[in-house]
């Protein structure tokens, strides 16, 4: 996907358009914002959640407002549907109008066209540079594609630094002034951390998670060490991390490993070494708070969070993903006009979004307000998001995913030499992706 921004058609002729196709009138935005066109008789239309233990409470309450000042409009929402699914749907014709879409599916679903440009106007601006202004600069890039936004996030995590107050103070370090800054600070506190009894390790520093088999946390850690190197995943489309910024990465990734194997993570609660005081620090976005005060309500207000270690702190990087609101290409008009107004309702609360459940909307501004700041760690977690990059862009991320996790699997557990597993997953790649 492209990241460079042009102007879309002014806000009359997308007013116009509306009308053609939705076939309503114009009639007040939700939000108060500039007015443009919703349809005047019924619509119903289902939205497909991917589900969170925390958001689908918020997500009847928000919706139910919604139809409250839009009494024509009806939501059929679902929760908790798996992501294969929605491919299926989408693929064979039988997708609702809205359904929730992470980052790395985005590109095999824009390619083929199912997905719906994004109206400015019922975000109240006359281009995609004007919803774009809206954000926090690049963190939509993921969702960009041909001068059209296709999605817009209803949570966006980088990974920011969990440490644990009390093992820190235990061990004669304070949490803060004592946070790790480089990779080489946490290899360094690894030995400090880490302890015994007899042969059995009871506590550790930090380890990297093996928590899915799918491999998706492996694969999220090696494209931030990567790009921390200074790498990257693909160049041209074609595979380019088995450059010296990949084995530099792979070396980083060993350098920290104390002992993998030992870990309660799975990948239905992989927080749950840092949760039960396993792991002294560990990696992890803004709404892995709440996951670990559920698991252990002691550590409430026992942790703190740090920016997320770097390779070069003078060139700081980390990766960004989002789980998106997107429409269907194919719903109806009148139900793919409905479903963006209340993607622009939802997305349009950020703050409460954030106070309710812990979820960051990139949207500029409700970060500043005093209610947001009472949160000491929010401006960590703002300024790990200013310096993500996006997740690879690739129709082959599922198979990418899988081949860095046996790459990392082949380094760490079995002690290949870096640069020849870098090697081998790049022509893996390069096979799966013919």
């Amino acid at each position: 996907m492209k990241s460079q921004h042009r102007a879309l058609p002014v806000l009359g002729i997308a007013l116009v358009v509306s009308l053609c196709l939705y076939g309503g009138v114009s009639a007040p935005h939700a939000s108060g914002a500039a007015t443009w066109t919703l349809p005047s008789h019924p619509v119903s239309f289902t939205y497909w959640d991917g589900g969170d233990s925390t958001k689908s409470t918020l997500l009847r309450q928000l919706i139910a407002e919604y139809e409250q000042l839009h009494p024509n409009i009806k939501i059929n929402f679902e929760t908790d549907t798996p992501s294969d699914k929605v491919t299926v749907a989408l693929s064979t014709g039988t997708a609702p109008a809205l359904v929730e879409v992470a980052d790395w599916n985005l590109p095999k679903y824009v390619q083929v066209r199912l997905l719906d440009p994004l109206p400015p106007a019922a975000w109240g601006r006359s281009s995609v540079a004007g919803v774009l202004d809206q954000y926090i600069p690049h963190l939509l890039d993921a969702a960009y594609d041909g001068h059209n936004l296709y999605a817009i996030p209803d949570q966006q995590n980088a990974h920011s630094l969990f440490i644990n107050n009390r093992l820190f103070r235990e061990a004669g370090l304070d949490p803060a002034k004592d946070a790790p800054k480089t990779w080489d600070d946490v290899a360094r506190l690894n030995k400090q951390l880490t302890k015994k009894q007899g042969d059995r390790i009871v506590q550790k520093g930090f380890e990297m998670r093996y928590a899915c088999p799918d491999g998706h946390w492996q694969a999220q850690m090696f494209q931030i060490l990567l790009y921390q190197a200074g790498g990257t995943i693909l160049q041209g489309g074609r595979p380019a991390f088995n450059s010296d910024a990949g084995v530099k990465a792979l070396q980083v990734w060993k350098s920290v490993t104390v002992a993998p194997q030992v870990t309660q993570n799975t990948c239905s609660s992989p927080y749950q070494d840092f949760a039960t005081e396993q792991d002294a620090m560990t990696f992890m976005g803004p709404n892995g708070g709440p996951s670990i005060e559920r698991i252990n309500p002691k550590i409430k207000g026992n942790y703190t969070v740090a920016p997320l270690p770097q390779i070069r702190p003078d060139h700081p990087a980390t990766l960004v993903y989002a789980f998106n609101w997107a429409v269907y290409a194919k719903a109806p008009a009148d139900e793919r006009a409905a479903a963006w107004d209340l993607v622009h309702f939802l997305s349009s609360r950020p703050l409460q979004w954030w106070s309710d459940i812990r979820f960051v909307q990139s949207r500029k501004g409700w970060f500043d307000t005093p209610e947001a700041k009472r949160d000491p760690f929010l401006g960590v977690y703002i300024h790990d998001l200013s310096i993500g990059h996006p997740v690879a862009r690739t129709t082959h991320y599922q198979e990418l995913q899988t081949i860095l996790s046996r790459m990392i699997d082949r380094v760490i557990l079995n002690n290949a030499d870096p640069k020849q597993a870098l090697d081998q997953a790049v022509q893996e790649y390069a096979r799966a992706a013919q």
